[in-house]
């Protein structure tokens, strides 16, 4: 499972766009490239996954250059809990320790999951039924001030269960944030720079099997990632705002249904 699969072309690019797409609509995108690889008749492959992770941290990077570049000027010249960008980047650092901690222990474990058609079904169904729950009971009352430590540790957490094929991240925080109170835009945004650090650490424990299985098929995957990940990330966030989110927990009732039908087969 170390190297990546010999793919064509055609195959590199429409991975490389459902990944886009998926990671940041709360559909799973682990969970729709195992779909996706049994559907063209394809192993799933951990390192070509990563691989298409990392192609969407850089949208991520590109949607989001001016919070990051505030951020990190924060760091550097302010260091105080009065500067909203401070206080955001060091609730970013401490979501991602529970992400940290639940990726590594566990890692073994879920990526065994990544064969089951049937796992990833009854995963897509758990993250429909957060996203509803989210949806109905979610209220707007926090802002940056009001957004603490607990919070960012409880979506830490939410976004390190999402290793699970099936439980999107996106659904998982962006639901964990609503239902913790954060304001919509707030929710998204941090979702999107939570995933950040998951997206790097992972790309950086799998960057020799990748490195190893360069190619001109995996570079055609990485920039339909790449360039359907910021797609997405602009689309979802206009959904967020709008409160709008319930639209993709039926979708992923019915493709979690689709999928453990089909894993009887």
């Amino acid at each position: 499972m170390g190297e990546v699969q010999v793919l064509n072309l055609t195959q590199s690019m429409i991975l490389g766009v459902i990944q886009g797409l998926t990671e940041f609509l709360p559909v799973s995108s682990s969970g729709h490239l195992v779909i996706a690889s049994k559907l063209l008749g394809l192993e799933s492959n951990i390192a070509f996954d990563v691989l298409l992770h990392f192609a969407t941290l850089l949208a991520v990077c590109v949607y989001f250059a001016s919070d990051i570049f505030k951020i990190i000027k924060a760091f550097l010249t302010k260091r105080s809990l009065e500067d909203p960008y401070f206080k955001l980047g060091l609730l970013v650092i401490a979501g991602s320790i529970p992400t940290a901690i639940i990726g590594f222990t566990l890692q073994d474990i879920f990526e065994a999951m990544f064969s089951s058609l049937f796992t990833v079904g009854i995963f897509l169904l758990i993250t429909g039924m957060l996203l509803m729950f989210a949806d109905r009971f979610g209220k707007s009352r926090k802002d940056i001030q009001k957004f603490g430590l607990f919070d960012s540790l409880i979506i830490g957490t939410a976004q390190g269960c999402a290793i699970a094929p099936g439980l999107s991240r996106s659904g998982t925080t962006v639901s964990a944030s609503l239902l913790a109170g954060l304001e919509p835009s707030l929710a998204a945004k941090f979702s999107f720079l939570l995933s950040m650090p998951a997206i790097l650490g992972a790309s950086v424990f799998k960057a020799k099997a990748m490195l190893s299985n360069a190619s001109l098929e995996a570079l055609a995957g990485f920039m339909a990632a790449a360039i359907s990940g910021y797609i997405a990330v602009r689309i979802f966030i206009k959904l967020i705002e709008k409160r709008q989110i319930r639209w993709f927990s039926y979708y992923c009732f019915i493709a979690g249904a689709i999928s453990v039908i089909l894993g009887f087969f």
